[in-house]
């Protein structure tokens, strides 16, 4: 996404000239026409796990699987990927049956009405959703979506269970397997708490600066919480709009490692505008705690092609960077800013 820091500045201090009224802040005001998520829903998960917010617009791979678990509990629909007007009316029933907020909206708490338990010898369309997600989303191609819990599924799911750290391992997808397929969350702490405190003491010492808010909001994924997640060994928010999955996740030790390599070794002082938090494409490495965006680099806010900004975007690479976007290889997506994956 475009960097959006100056827009955000503008209209704060548009709205500060104009003149707040008692108990209004600025700083909650929608940015570029977003409107957030409503926050009872995404507070209601009985487990205190973050999961996608799904709503009528929608499309993609969650929402095929929100519609399968919708037809395992009852509710005629066809399993599209679209959430239209169907789906809709189908999830308000379903909340409405299981004493649910029916807003049509499937945020955490409707997700975790919608689970059931499926493990070898279960066949339904929640083995068809899991097998879907195994299969399309993480490439286990010798997955049939047939609904049928078979020993092609139960390898997959041990080895998916393995992967991303989860125990027991056991071929049973129950919640913390259900959350790890839809909301891509890990229990593999594979974050450098040193790392991130040194990340932290370079911004405190004003070497860098990470971002104390997500482009006008407070949702706790900005980069300064971010980093202050990952300086104390806890997964790291995502945002809760556009295409952010709304989950939490570790910060890689690559992406980590970069960060304060290019302050100590490289001695670059740098703006983070996002890490976790934000929106950005589907899949992003964002998402898995792989990258960062930087909007100023020595002092100088990046706007268009530079020396600068290309001998950060080389830094990045030098470092181990697999990921790298800037205004001189993209200037359409990235001409304010700068994007470092790992």
């Amino acid at each position: 996404m475009s960097s959006g820091r100056g827009l955000v500045v503008g209209l704060l201090a548009a709205t500060l000239a104009a003149g707040c009224g008692e108990g209004e802040d600025a700083g909650d005001l929608p940015v570029d026409g977003l409107t957030d998520t409503p926050v009872g829903e995404v507070e209601q998960a009985v487990s205190g796990l973050s999961w996608p917010v799904l709503r009528q617009g929608n499309s993609g791979r969650d929402v095929v699987t929100a519609q399968y678990l919708l037809r395992h509990n009852g509710r005629t629909l066809s399993v599209n990927g679209a959430f239209d007007s169907a789906t809709y009316s189908a999830a308000r029933a379903f909340q409405q049956s299981k004493g649910l907020l029916a807003d049509g909206i499937i945020g955490p708490a409707t997700w975790e009405a919608l689970i059931v338990p499926v493990s070898q010898g279960s066949s339904n369309n929640a083995v068809r959703a899991v097998q879907d997600q195994l299969r399309s989303r993480y490439s286990y191609t010798a997955v049939t979506v047939d609904g049928v819990f078979a020993t092609s599924t139960n390898t997959a799911v041990r080895d998916f269970q393995t992967k991303k750290c989860l125990s027991p391992v056991d071929g049973i997808v129950g919640l913390n397997t259900w959350n790890a397929l839809v909301a891509q969350a890990t229990r593999c702490g594979t974050s450098s708490s040193a790392t991130a405190q040194s990340i932290l003491s370079s911004h405190n010492a004003g070497t860098i600066t990470l971002w104390n808010q997500t482009f006008g909001r407070f949702d706790g994924a900005d980069p300064l919480t971010n980093i202050q997640d990952a300086a104390a060994g806890r997964a790291s928010k995502t945002s809760c709009y556009g295409n952010a999955p709304c989950t939490t996740v570790f910060l890689t030790n690559n992406l980590l490692n970069g960060m304060k390599n290019l302050i100590t070794s490289r001695n670059y002082s740098y703006f983070v505008t996002a890490i976790a938090g934000a929106d950005h494409g589907y899949g992003s490495l964002h998402f898995q705690g792989r990258a960062f965006d930087v909007d100023e680099v020595n002092g100088v806010r990046i706007y268009g092609d530079s020396a600068a900004a290309r001998g950060f975007m080389d830094a990045c690479r030098a470092l181990g960077a697999i990921e790298v976007f800037g205004p001189s290889n993209d200037p359409a997506g990235h001409f304010d800013h700068i994007h470092c994956g790992w």
